[in-house]
């Protein structure tokens, strides 16, 4: 600590000790700093932007500007602002869209010069970041991509009709709970960010769950999914009526294959799906980190 506040005083000090050196040592007429550095203002920054060749996803980026440029700071229009780097370098857009990109040149006095700022778009995802789900839209057809579990004899009813995969009950006794689920594998690199999103539908529901797991067993009938490996965990609620999304970001610690599951059920003996059932669609996982 107290090297640190030494630092930092001499830092500060510093210039006053040079400034009156320079009153009473120099004529008024010298300039030996701008002549030593160069005129301020002294830079029109520029860079260009070059896009892969046989790559949708990446460009080139090269600082070009003129001069005494020491430096170049890259603001990329991922999201994470302006940094210092290399005067050339090449930036990745692994999802399709629009994205502004801005550098300033820096100068030997430390002053930063902002060019003028180039947009690219990309339209199509790079394929490591598509939607790792088959059959994620429930269009018809899509219920090939999906196994069936059910944890008890009372099966849980699964229904594909306009874009939903809905789940219901049938007759059953009153002492027996209904618990089951739908699923697919994947696959999935360590490290790096992946986010899930589904939409949901139900209404008015009684001791009933709606939850999403994304484990490392396969699901088998005769047991309730409850992966003590489990990466997340979503439950939408009992008790009150709910259409929209839910979304959540996590990462796992090895690659391999984890299993997407979609667990739906409910207690016995007063345990109920809403009347239409639960439905589920437009499901997307996908991975989000370079």
């Amino acid at each position: 600590m107290k090297s640190s506040t030494n630092f930092t005083i001499v830092k500060s000090i510093l210039p006053l000790a040079l400034g009156a050196i320079a009153l009473f040592s120099c004529k008024k007429d010298a300039n030996t700093n701008y002549e030593v550095y160069g005129k301020v203002d002294s830079l029109a920054a520029t860079f260009t932007v070059t896009p892969v060749a046989g790559n949708d996803t990446k460009f080139v980026i090269t600082n070009t500007t003129q001069g005494g440029s020491v430096g170049t700071r890259w603001d990329v229009g991922k999201g994470s602002g302006p940094v210092m780097g290399k005067t050339s370098d090449t930036v990745f857009y692994p999802l399709a869209g629009t994205y502004t990109i801005k550098m300033q040149a820096l100068d030997k006095r430390g002053r930063l010069y902002s060019a003028t700022p180039v947009s690219v778009t990309t339209t199509k995802n790079d394929p490591a970041y598509d939607n790792l789900v088959k059959g994620g839209k429930m269009n018809a057809g899509d219920d090939q991509f999906w196994g069936k579990y059910d944890a008890n004899a009372n099966k849980i009813i699964w229904t594909l009709a306009n874009n939903t995969y809905t789940a219901t009950t049938a007759t059953r006794p009153v002492t027996a709970s209904v618990n089951g689920g739908i699923y697919q594998a994947v696959q999935v690199v360590a490290n790096k960010t992946y986010r899930f999103t589904m939409n949901a539908v139900y209404g008015v529901t009684q001791d009933a769950w709606l939850e999403v797991y994304l484990g490392q067993t396969v699901p088998a009938d005769g047991k309730d999914y409850t992966d003590n490996k489990r990466i997340g965990l979503i439950t939408w609620g009992t008790w009150t009526a709910f259409n929209g999304s839910k979304t959540f970001d996590l990462t796992f610690g090895a690659s391999g294959t984890i299993y997407l599951v979609i667990k739906a059920g409910c207690n016995s003996p007063n345990g109920h799906f809403s009347p239409q059932g639960l439905g589920v669609t437009n499901i997307d996982f996908r991975r989000i980190q370079e």
